[in-house]
């Protein structure tokens, strides 16, 4: 038996993405989606409750795709997880899981502006390496 790994989350942009480069040279852009889950409390009243799930494309579409995700945009995104482990500054072992972005379609604010009703597709990348 195979195993899946596929995700598609759909959500808005909690800050601006951020375009770095690895000590390899290869782009990268990070951006954090916020989903909300709507649950109904004991008293019977629905409340929002959000999760906040980080994502990452690889190479010149990382590049490209920096120009246009800003906080507050629509992203639809779809991919698969992979797990991040790793030492921080204080020598404690941490991990985390996120998001490596395959597709994604966006809907854009800016200044204040309502999301454009037409999406934006991008086929952010050929294989599911993470790196070109």
């Amino acid at each position: 038996m195979s195993t899946i790994n596929s995700v598609a989350i759909s959500g808005n942009l909690v800050d601006d993405a951020v375009l770095r480069s690895t000590k390899n040279g290869t782009m990268v852009l990070n951006f954090t989606v916020a989903v909300t889950e709507r649950v109904k409390g004991a008293d019977g009243t629905f409340e929002e409750r959000p999760s906040y799930i980080d994502c990452a494309v690889f190479g010149r579409r990382a590049d490209a795709l920096s120009r246009y995700l800003a906080k507050g945009s629509l992203a639809m995104v779809q991919g698969h997880l992979r797990q991040l482990v790793y030492t921080d500054r204080q020598g404690q072992r941490r991990s985390k899981v996120e998001v490596m972005v395959e597709e994604i379609e966006w809907r854009t604010k800016r200044s204040g502006e309502i999301p454009t009703e037409t999406p934006v597709a991008f086929r952010a990348a050929a294989g599911r390496g993470g790196a070109e």
